[in-house]
């Protein structure tokens, strides 16, 4: 009994060397520890789909995510992109199949296509899987080109409230049924349902820019004549009368 606990210990001991080694051991950005090829994606269906991608394909849009790969002997291969400057160089993973994949996920409010450069063992390059390129003529060379969906951050946890220039102004927006009369109260017009009305911009869509002072604000919308919480807000408390309204904090 004691062999068979014994012989179960260094099973599992090689188990765990066997996740720590990796083909990207050496490269820069390589985690320490047990081994995950994809640690920035959380989709269980897009991580299957990269650890199963067999060859390389011109880049693919899956779940949000622009999906680049590469194929060969290579050592290292990383994505810059135009939007970030060619600053940042993003490292692609190899699946267990031997090609290099990246997940690279979609910036938000963006319809115009994705100009990058790839970097193979220290070479920048256009991406040889993909036929889409142009010349950029601020750099003189070839840049290649994926078209990517458009991707509103109106959506909840995702949607900035506070305009990131100053910090202050908070821009509102609720989305409704159109042609109604909708309002923002809150503790910065001691909950007044009517001073601050929002501008239907669009069919359906209400808008307010309002600077606020720094502090924690408790507000919500009148809609109908009910106070209602931010959708786009996770931050959520109980106001003096006991209703659930939505939290900003403004910084100084």
């Amino acid at each position: 009994m004691k062999r068979l606990i014994f012989a179960a210990c260094l099973s599992v001991a090689a188990l765990l060397s066997l996740a720590a080694a990796s083909p990207e051991s050496g490269s820069p950005e390589a985690p320490q520890g047990l081994y995950s090829p994809f640690p920035a994606v959380e989709s269980l269906t897009l991580h299957m789909r990269l650890a199963g991608l067999a060859k390389v394909s011109a880049p693919q849009i899956i779940e949000g995510f622009l999906v680049l790969s590469a194929a060969g002997p290579h050592r290292y291969v990383g994505a810059a992109f135009a939007h970030e400057g060619f600053a940042s160089v993003h490292s692609f993973r190899r699946n267990a199949r031997g090609v290099f994949v990246l997940a690279y996920q979609i910036p938000l409010k963006r319809s115009e296509p994705l100009a990058y450069r790839l970097v193979i063992d220290g070479v920048w390059t256009w991406d040889p899987a993909n036929p889409q390129r142009l010349i950029d003529p601020s750099l003189g060379l070839a840049v290649s080109l994926a078209a990517i969906p458009y991707i509103s951050d109106l959506h909840l946890g995702v949607y900035e409230i506070l305009d990131p220039r100053d910090g202050r102004t908070a821009n509102f927006i609720f989305r409704a049924a159109p042609g109604e009369l909708v309002t923002v109260s809150g503790d910065f017009d001691n909950w007044d349902p009517f001073i601050h009305e929002m501008s239907e911009t669009a069919p359906g869509v209400y808008e307010l820019s309002l600077p606020l002072t720094p502090g924690t604000h408790l507000y919500g919308f009148v809609y109908r004549g009910s106070l209602v919480p931010d959708p786009l807000n996770v931050s959520k408390a109980s106001n003096r009368e006991g209703k659930i309204v939505s939290v900003l904090a403004v910084g100084r």
